[in-house]
């Protein structure tokens, strides 16, 4: 973890009043470029994007664990500066064919499910690409919920 990413790290520890050995599961910015970062931010922050998912293969080949309940994570801001600490709170496992809307809005991106479904579909097939592998419908996803606990 970079300096300034444990600096805030202790700093949510002291001002939550945790324990200064609690983990942090992982310090990250979602999206693929810093645009996507920026306006993915700024929907954790509104409250309109409290969910997440990702190829469990992803997982798989990188040897990364799969996030658990009461896991807690920084995100970083499009300049990797941290923004806020999230607490994951659910933890889905299943195929992607299976993600309705209901599950799929909390990720606050898309309008309806044909377009959560594109939209996710072609990401998930370029990352599998990335490894040598195939991602499809059948494929598994990790769908995380989980809820800002610190900002600043």
């Amino acid at each position: 973890m970079e300096p300034h990413v444990q600096k805030y790290w202790k700093r949510f520890l002291e001002d939550s009043s945790m324990p200064s050995d609690t983990g942090c599961y992982d310090a990250f910015a979602f999206g693929a470029s810093p645009h996507q970062a920026a306006y993915l931010l700024g929907l954790i922050l509104a409250g309109d994007k409290t969910a997440t998912s990702s190829a469990v293969l992803e997982y798989e080949v990188t040897e990364t664990p799969i996030p658990e309940p009461g896991a807690l994570s920084i995100v970083l801001n499009e300049y990797g500066q941290p923004s806020c600490v999230i607490e994951t709170h659910t933890v889905h496992r299943l195929p992607f064919s299976e993600v309705d809307f209901t599950l799929c809005s909390k990720e606050g991106e898309d309008e309806n499910l044909a377009s959560w479904q594109n939209n996710h579909l072609d990401f998930f097939k370029e990352i599998a690409h990335e490894f040598g592998l195939e991602f499809t419908k059948e494929s598994e996803i990790i769908f995380e919920e989980f809820r800002v606990v610190y900002s600043s």
